[in-house]
C-alpha cells in the first residue's frame, strides 16, 4: 500500500471534492486514478479506448475490496499521483492500464488528467505531485 506518501489536498470547495462515490471492486492504493465499473464499484482506471469508460478522480486513501472508497475529484486539486516512467515537471499526463500516471501520448483517445507539478525523483518513488485538470 502506499506508505510513506500523505497525499494532501486542498479541499476549499468547487470544482474540487473528496466524496464516497462506490465501494473499491479491488484492493486499491491511495494516489491511483480510479474509475466506475458497469457494477458501480471504484477500480483502477484502465487505458482510454473510445469504448471504456473515462477516470473519475485520484483514490484518497487505501480502499480495501468492498469497503468504502473516498474519491479526490474536480480540477485545481493538487495531489500525489502513483506513477510510471519518468516524468518531467510540467508535463501532460494520462494513465496506464493499471490507474497509474503517466506522460500523456498524442493520440486522441489519451484523457488529460493532470500535469506535473515537480519532475517525477527518488525523494517520492512511484509518485508524482500533479493538478488535477
Amino acid at each position: 500500500m502506499a506508505a510513506g506518501i500523505n497525499i494532501l489536498v486542498n479541499d476549499g470547495g468547487a470544482p474540487a471534492r473528496i466524496m464516497k462515490v462506490g465501494n473499491a471492486g479491488a484492493d486499491l492504493d491511495a494516489g491511483t486514478i480510479v474509475e466506475l465499473n458497469s457494477s458501480g464499484a471504484v477500480i483502477a482506471a484502465s487505458e482510454d479506448l473510445p469504448s471504456l469508460l473515462h477516470a473519475i478522480g485520484v483514490l484518497f486513501v487505501d480502499a480495501t475490496s468492498g469497503d468504502p472508497a473516498s474519491v479526490m475529484t474536480g480540477s485545481g486539486l493538487i495531489c500525489f499521483l502513483k506513477a510510471t516512467g519518468t516524468i518531467g515537471a510540467g508535463n501532460n499526463l494520462s494513465h496506464d492500464n493499471a490507474g497509474l500516471a503517466k506522460n500523456a501520448g498524442i493520440a486522441a483517445t489519451d484523457q488529460r488528467l493532470a500535469v506535473a507539478l515537480e519532475a517525477k525523483d527518488a525523494t517520492h518513488t512511484g509518485f508524482v505531485k500533479a493538478m488535477l485538470l
